[in-house]
């Protein structure tokens, strides 16, 4: 009797929280400002063309993403599929950028702040796992081994809402080394990526709109 009586209220309790969660898929476009940044090895000293020879300038790309959001009260937690383009739009001097094209995962959680005329604001933190997808640009004999490389970013952003439309800013700072440069100087990513976004599914929409229309087919069959 006191496993049923557990299991119907943790039923009962899982139910009153699916009820409450909201659902939603969203498409993202905007772009990418990305820069790379330089590390060099602390036993290394800089020498004089250093600072001319890895002046890596910010390159900037569009960026696609298509992400799925359960929403629980004020906890926000969202994954999806997003294409991004790193790297400096010129290097050594040359005017092709050193990019590379990856396919990311991101991994969020954030807390949506409920404002004034259907706005709220949520601020968000989270990881997005990458692969690359291609080269851009110039390319190096490394390049062409087609080994696989990852990326690992950490995110930190926010995003405001109006009804189904969208503006955030995410800025993605490398976690992981996508280059060494003679084992004594390595490369990461890092970017600010800015992007409009449109709901195309919200639970709470189609719900709405389910209830409307099975109230409509009752009326008009009394």
């Amino acid at each position: 009797m006191k496993i049923n009586i557990l299991s119907l209220t943790i039923l009962f309790l899982s139910f009153g929280i699916s009820s409450q969660a909201q659902h939603k898929i969203s498409a993202y476009g905007g772009w990418t400002a990305s820069k790379i940044q330089v590390f060099l090895s602390p036993d290394k000293r800089k020498g004089p063309i250093f600072n001319d020879l890895f002046k890596l300038p910010i390159l900037h790309k569009p960026y696609l993403s298509f992400e799925y959001e359960y929403d629980w009260k004020k906890l926000r937690l969202s994954t999806g599929l997003s294409v991004t383009i790193w790297g400096t739009s010129e290097f050594f001097g040359d005017t092709q950028p050193w990019a590379e094209m990856y396919l990311n995962l991101p991994i969020i959680a954030g807390l949506r702040l409920d404002l004034p005329k259907n706005w709220n604001l949520t601020i968000e933190s989270g990881f997005e796992v990458g692969v690359r997808l291609t080269n851009i640009g110039i390319y190096f004999l490394d390049d062409f081994d087609n080994k696989f490389r990852g990326n690992l970013n950490a995110i930190l952003g926010a995003e405001a809402n109006w009804k189904q439309f969208r503006l955030g800013t995410r800025l993605q700072v490398g976690l992981t080394t996508f280059r060494y440069w003679n084992d004594d100087i390595w490369f990461k990513h890092s970017g600010l990526t800015t992007y409009l976004g449109y709901t195309i599914w919200d639970s709470k929409i189609a719900k709405e709109k389910r209830v409307k229309r099975l109230a409509k087919q009752q009326a008009e069959e009394m």
